[in-house]
C-alpha cells in the first residue's frame, strides 16, 4: 500500500513530505492530522508532517500561527485537517468504501480522502444519489439519460425485434454508462427492458428492481435469497415478453497495448438463451473511459473501483456507438456451452467490429427439420 500511496500524496499535492520516526507532541494543523488518523499504529510510529519552513516562516519549534501570518501552503493544510469527513451513513460512502477497503483503513487517507474526493467529483455523486432515490425505475434512467445527454450512433437498429423476448448481449467498455446508452438504444423501439446489472444499483434506489435484475458481486454478500431473487426476476421478465440485456463479460473493459480489451465472457448469456428459448441479439458498443480510469487501473484495483460514480456523470456528451447484429436462433448455440460462449464473444467483439453484416456460424450445425421450424414460427 505504500508503494501506491504516496505517488498519489506527490500528485494530489505538491507539499514536502517528511517522515518523523520519534514520538513528538504537535499542535495546530499538525496535531490536526494526527487526530485525524495520520498515524503508524506501533510504539515507533511515523507521523507525516509538512515542512515547517514553507508552511510557518521563522517559526520555532510547533505552534498554532495566525491565519494571517500563515502562506498559503500553510492555509491548505489546515483545510485539509478540518475538511468534511464526507456523509457517513451516505450510500455513496458507503459504496467507496466497500470498494476501497484497504485505501479508506490506510492511517493516510484522511489526508487524501479531499484530493481523491474532489477529483472523483464526490458532491455531485451525491447530488446524483439524492436525486434518483425518490424516482422509479425507468425515471432513475430517464434522469441519467438526460443528465449525460450521449451521442448515440446506431447501425442496423432495424434489426432490433419489435415484438417478442430476446436476450442483447453487448461488450462492456466503460461500466454504468453502458447500461445507460443501451437505454438510449432501446427506449423508443423496446421499452419492455430488464438489464442484468449490479446489485448497488437497489441500494441507492430499490426502485431499480423496476428495471434491473440485481446481480450479486461482492463474494461475501451472495446468499440463496438473493439468487433466488434474481431468478424470480428472470421468470417474471421471460414470461412478459421482455428485452434482458446482458454484459457477460461482467466487468470493465481493460486498457493494454494501446487498445481496450474485453473481459472473457461467462457463459450465462448462453445459459439463459438456452434455458429460457430465447435468441440472442449480438450488439457492438464503442466507447472508452477517461485516462484517470485507465491510469489508476495501473496502480490499484481498489482506486479504479472507488472512480465508479466519476466514470458515470464524466460521459456526459460522449459518443457511443452501436453495432447491432443479425438475431441468433437458439439452436446456433449448440455445442460445449464454453467453447459457444467464446465463439459468441469472438462474433460481438471483434466480427461485428469488423463487418456489421458479420453472420454467426454455429458451432453445431442445427438438423434440418429444426431449421424448418425455427423458420415457421
Amino acid at each position: 500500500m505504500e508503494s501506491l500511496t504516496f505517488p498519489l500524496l506527490r500528485v494530489c499535492f505538491p507539499l514536502v513530505l517528511q517522515v518523523q520516526l520519534h514520538q513528538k507532541t504537535a499542535y495546530g494543523p499538525i496535531a490536526d492530522l494526527q487526530r485525524f488518523g495520520c498515524h503508524m499504529r506501533g510504539v515507533c510510529h511515523a507521523s507525516i508532517i509538512f515542512d515547517c519552513d514553507s508552511i510557518y516562516p521563522n517559526h520555532s519549534g510547533y505552534f498554532m500561527a495566525r491565519r494571517g501570518s500563515m502562506t498559503a501552503l500553510g492555509q491548505l493544510a489546515e483545510a485539509i485537517a478540518l475538511v468534511s469527513q464526507g456523509q457517513p451513513g451516505h450510500i455513496v460512502d458507503t459504496l467507496i468504501a466497500e470498494r476501497g477497503r484497504k485505501i479508506v483503513r490506510n492511517p493516510l487517507w484522511p489526508l487524501m480522502r479531499p484530493f481523491l474526493y474532489t477529483l472523483l467529483r464526490y458532491n455531485k455523486a451525491i447530488e446524483f444519489a439524492d436525486d434518483v432515490a425518490k424516482l422509479s425505475g425507468f425515471q432513475c434512467f430517464e434522469y441519467m439519460s438526460d443528465l449525460l445527454r450521449l451521442d448515440i450512433g446506431v447501425t442496423h437498429a432495424e434489426r432490433i425485434p419489435a415484438t417478442g423476448g430476446f436476450i442483447l448481449v453487448s461488450n462492456h467498455p466503460t461500466g454504468i454508462a453502458d447500461g445507460v446508452a443501451v437505454f438510449d438504444l432501446l427506449k423508443s423501439r423496446r421499452p419492455d427492458m430488464m438489464i442484468f446489472a449490479n446489485r448497488d444499483a437497489v441500494r441507492v434506489n430499490p426502485r431499480f428492481a423496476e428495471m434491473i435484475i440485481p446481480v450479486e458481486w461482492r463474494e461475501e454478500h451472495k446468499s440463496k435469497p438473493k439468487t433466488r431473487e434474481t431468478l424470480q426476476l428472470t421468470n417474471r421478465a421471460v414470461a412478459d415478453g421482455k428485452v434482458t440485456v446482458l454484459f457477460p463479460s461482467g466487468r470493465i473493459a481493460y486498457w493494454a497495448n494501446g487498445k481496450l480489451n474485453e473481459r472473457p465472457w461467462k457463459t450465462s448469456a448462453v445459459g439463459l438463451a438456452r434455458k429460457y428459448n430465447l435468441p440472442i441479439l449480438p450488439v457492438h458498443l464503442t466507447a472508452r473511459n477517461s485516462g484517470l480510469f485507465y491510469w489508476f487501473a495501473k496502480w490499484s484495483t481498489e482506486l479504479r473501483d472507488m472512480t465508479v460514480f466519476h466514470e458515470l456523470l464524466n460521459k456526459r456528451g460522449d459518443q457511443f456507438d452501436f453495432l447491432v447484429g443479425n438475431l441468433i436462433p437458439v439452436e446456433h448455440l449448440d455445442g460445449e456451452v464454453n467453447e459457444v460462449t467464446k465463439a459468441l464473444e469472438k462474433h460481438t467483439v471483434f466480427d461485428l467490429a469488423a463487418d456489421s453484416n458479420a453472420t454467426f456460424s454455429p458451432l453445431v450445425l442445427p438438423r434440418r427439420d429444426e431449421t424448418l421450424v425455427s423458420r415457421s414460427l
